[in-house]
Formats: C-alpha cells, structure tokens, sequence
C-alpha cells in the first residue's frame, strides 16, 4: 500500500501523518482521515507515530482479515472503546475484519 498525508484529529488539534492508504472504510470509527487534495487545513504539527503511541495519543490495534492475515491499524485513543466493536462490520485494506485486539508486548527499541 503506497503512503499518502492523512489528518489525526486528538482533543480537537488535527496533526498530519504520513499513514498506508487503509484508512478510507474506517476514517470515522478511528479518527483518522485521508487529507483532502488540495489541502488547505491548518495543523498543529507533524505526527510522530511512535512518540503519539508512547504518549498515550494513539493506540495500536490489530485486525486479523478474512484472509487470515493480520493488519495494523492505529487509533485515536479517545475513540478506543467504540472503535474496538466498530471495526468488525468494516474493511481494511479491501479485507472483511474478523476479529480485534490489542498487542500485549511491546518490543521496546
């Protein structure tokens, strides 16, 4: 999947992130949306995934697909609870969601 500009909304701030273009069935259950083109929004900076992740901004989910492959895909941590159950009717990368988790272990650089 090629990486395009996508816009993370966290406490009403939008930031921009470069981000595989999975995102467009599921743009509203995690908060995050494809930029438009041309962009005209003001942002409040670039996103750093990993720093958002350590922070508490975003939240790793991982979404096991129809054809038993598993995908990751990044949350805003406001819409955790809601999107952890609002995954399973969409698609993720053309793929049908069977189920949804979250990673136990992180392996720490």
């Amino acid at each position: 999947m090629p990486k395009v500009p996508h816009v993370v909304t966290i406490d009403n701030d939008k930031y921009v992130a470069i981000l595989p273009d999975i995102y467009e069935d599921i743009k509203t259950v995690v908060g995050i949306a494809k930029a438009p083109n041309p962009d005209n929004t003001v942002y409040k900076g670039k996103l750093t995934i990993n720093k958002a992740v350590a922070e508490g901004d975003l939240v790793r989910i991982r979404c096991r697909l129809e054809n038993k492959k598993v995908k990751e895909v990044l949350c805003v941590s406001s819409k955790l609870s809601s999107a952890m159950g609002g995954l399973l009717p969409k698609k993720v990368g053309g793929q049908d969601v069977k189920t949804t988790n979250i990673p136990r272990r992180m392996s720490l650089g």
